[in-house]
């Protein structure tokens, strides 16, 4: 398997939870300057409008650190008026604000060489019963993400799901729900972002989600992290859920995946140059299990239905 590396760069910079603040704040310019320091890195994920003022100047720092961009982070959730959401909610001109971040994002993916600008709804859910109309919620995404996408088609807009957080329910919860809207937007270039933690909080199979992104014939673009199923911890990858890993890359190298995997790991606790590295060493690990499976045997014992045998040829390849 051939696939591009990359770091979200937020993670370089300061962070914090509902107790704990960590690290110092930093600058774009010098979040790249860490992570350049990831041996093997080949990329990053910028978040718009936080991390780029001025696109011409943030292309020459990512020339400087040999960096490229796997994609645009839209960020539509930060806003002290996108608190209760903001491709869904019954104002317009709160919608009519996503619209333009997305579309100014998707001309900065233009101007920076991807082809990506991808978007986490996050406060787009709710929290009570009773207190949201699930129709018109519904069809206010659909057209706020029908708005953006049609902008510019040379630009992928990748919608990414999580079931919870910063609401107690997402709309986007999981990753059968973001292809129904994506079907219902009807445009060719909309994608899933598929963040394995997230799809493991949504009790999900990665393997089997990955799968219905490509059954359904769409880009999907893949965070990398993992967690204990309950909450997004955002751990280093295949320390928690091994075989959900190892079997989410079965499919990658079955369905010829050669995009970016982007680590969405959250170092905090940790010195963060090691962690990422740490968290690329168990992603190429991952892949090098796979690369040496033989992956018409092995699914010639499914259609077979050889589960013992799939066992020892599982840890014949893993367990050494």
């Amino acid at each position: 398997m051939t696939m591009k590396h990359s770091i979200i760069m937020a993670f370089m910079g300061g962070q914090k939870d509902r107790f704990c603040t960590y690290f110092p704040n930093a600058t774009p310019e010098e979040k790249m300057a860490k992570i350049q320091q990831v041996e093997g890195i080949d990329g990053v994920e910028i978040v718009y409008p936080f991390e780029i003022q001025d696109p011409t100047e943030t292309a020459k720092q990512l020339q400087k650190y040999g960096l490229g961009v796997a994609a645009v982070n839209a960020n539509i959730k930060a806003g002290p008026e996108q608190q209760a959401g903001s491709s869904s909610v019954p104002k317009k001109e709160i919608r009519d604000d996503a619209v333009r971040i997305l579309k100014e994002a998707m001309d900065v993916a233009a101007e920076l060489g991807t082809d990506k600008v991808t978007t986490c709804p996050l406060t787009d859910g709710y929290d009570y019963l009773m207190t949201t109309n699930y129709q018109e919620a519904w069809l206010n995404m659909v057209d706020t993400f029908r708005q953006a996408a049609s902008y510019r088609d040379d630009i992928q807009l990748f919608l990414e799901y999580k079931n919870q957080e910063t609401r107690a329910h997402c709309y986007l919860d999981n990753c059968a729900k973001t292809i129904c809207m994506i079907r219902d937007i009807g445009l060719p270039n909309l994608g899933v972002t598929l963040d394995i933690g997230h799809s493991l909080m949504a009790g999900e199979t990665p393997g089997e989600a990955i799968t219905l992104c490509h059954n359904s014939n769409l880009p999907y673009y893949i965070h990398t992290n993992d967690n204990n199923g309950r909450w997004d911890w955002d751990l280093i990858p295949a320390t928690r859920n091994l075989w959900d890993y190892l079997e989410a890359f079965v499919y990658l190298k079955r369905y010829g995946y050669d995009g970016w995997l982007t680590s969405d790991m959250s170092p905090i606790r940790l010195e963060r140059v090691a962690a990422f590295d740490q968290n690329l060493k168990a992603t190429q690990k991952i892949i090098q299990i796979v690369d040496g499976m033989d992956l018409d045997e092995l699914f010639g014992m499914m259609q077979r239905c050889e589960t013992v045998e799939i066992l020892q040829f599982l840890r014949d390849h893993t367990l050494k």
